[in-house]
């Protein structure tokens, strides 16, 4: 099986499948799973000035998109602005628009499709004045002409109400900014289902509370609705083996092995340029135990916290694999729990970083247990250093859904120098 139109250095191989699981060779800079691509730059406000214009980055809420949708809508109506341009077309609709915009306080309207047109029944009076003729007259009609008479007004209150809501969500989507989906050879579960393993979807969400959850390197297991459970996931810039369930059952039982660790075995090969345990005091293994938690300051990151301020136990063993000599080292890892960046952020704890860890990789930090007085200095890569993450999932040792039998994977590197 083959994937003609995605890069060569993007695609996966299927190093093994069957009714419960696929086995696959990830390559790095690609997803795990689908995710959305950088948004576009914000589109300009036309009714402020360039000096008065918010920071590209800044991303407005689906609130602040929603009361900013109303006022435009409103505004663009009073000017005269074709209908055409903010997708409503009906004088009614228009109408509501324009009275919702002249709300002392926008934000109280519900954004709810369901609670929106309760909200619109209530104050049909204030935003809907046109429909006066069919109120008329409606005290001095018989009971049963009445409520046929209010039952037409709720009627079409609603049905304007239902338009006026859909006008405004299109303009409030547009103006959140937000990112398209990515395409599916962008992502390894998008090749898979390329490669005819589950049908196509785009959702990837948690497992259930009632799932058994795990802790593999990076995320808990995750569900892909298509029926294709990721169950130990890389980052993006990590290559190397990743394993999928093809159904709730496999899913279930491998997240259960991931969380009790005993027949699950991780093996890691990091390419780092200073190890002071290795070139300071000859140590060729050693456990890493330095309790991470999410970053207070970065939302992408983890840091370094004691567990007394939160941090959660964090475990790694290394071992020498290789010595580059001057180009630093290759370590084998081992973790033992797995945190989000725990590998990267542990390197980074000891030594110089991962070669090409654009997050924590090439700042030292004095090694606590052995170099008190701190290594010095920043290592640097040069001109010729790899742009990519040396960070690799080597080997994988999990047992196999309802057998049980353990089964082992390899996906070989070459992380030597002439390959940078």
């Amino acid at each position: 099986m083959s994937l003609p139109n995605v890069p060569s250095h993007l695609t996966i191989r299927v190093l093994y499948s069957d009714d419960d699981i696929i086995v696959i060779d990830k390559p790095c800079d690609l997803r795990s799973v689908p995710g959305h691509a950088n948004p576009p730059p914000p589109e300009k406000d036309p009714h402020r000035s360039d000096n008065d214009c918010e920071p590209t980055s800044h991303r407005r809420t689906a609130q602040e998109a929603w009361v900013k949708a109303i006022q435009l809508m409103s505004v663009e109506d009073d000017e005269g602005t074709n209908a055409n341009a903010t997708s409503v077309d009906d004088a009614s609709v228009r109408e509501v628009i324009r009275n919702l915009g002249t709300t002392a306080d926008p934000s109280c309207v519900p954004r709810k499709l369901d609670t929106f047109v309760k909200y619109c029944l209530r104050n049909s009076k204030r935003l809907l004045p046109s429909l006066a003729d069919l109120r008329d007259g409606v005290e001095c009609e018989p009971r049963q002409k009445k409520q046929k008479k209010d039952t037409a007004v709720s009627s079409k209150v609603r049905e304007i109400a239902l338009l006026a809501h859909a006008g405004i969500q299109h303009n409030q989507l547009r103006l959140m900014n937000l990112p398209k989906p990515t395409e599916d050879w962008e992502s390894a579960i998008g090749q898979l289902r390329m490669l005819g393993f589950g049908d196509h979807s785009n959702c990837v969400s948690t497992v259930s509370k009632d799932s058994v959850k795990t802790e593999t390197n990076h995320h808990e297991c995750t569900i892909v609705e298509s029926k294709l459970y990721v169950v130990h996931r890389l980052d993006c810039q990590t290559s190397g083996i990743m394993v999928v369930a093809r159904n709730h059952n496999a899913a279930s039982y491998l997240c259960r092995a991931w969380r009790e660790r005993e027949l699950v075995q991780k093996t890691y090969l990091a390419h780092v340029k200073r190890w002071p345990p290795y070139h300071q005091h000859r140590m060729r293994e050693g456990t890493i135990d330095v309790a991470l938690a999410p970053s207070r300051v970065e939302r992408i990151k983890w840091a370094v916290v004691p567990i007394a301020e939160g941090g959660k136990e964090c475990k790694t063993y290394w071992r020498v694999n290789q010595d580059f000599d001057k180009e630093g080292i290759i370590l084998e890892l081992h973790p033992i729990t797995g945190r989000t960046h725990q590998l990267r952020l542990h390197c980074a704890e000891v030594g110089s970083g991962i070669v090409g860890d654009s997050l924590y990789g090439d700042s030292p930090v004095a090694w606590s247990a052995y170099d008190k007085q701190g290594i010095g200095g920043k290592s640097s890569l040069g001109d010729g250093a790899p742009k990519t993450l040396r960070l690799h999932a080597h080997k994988l040792t999990f047992p196999r859904p309802k057998t049980g039998r353990i089964i082992t994977f390899e996906s070989p590197v070459d992380f030597s120098i002439a390959s940078a």
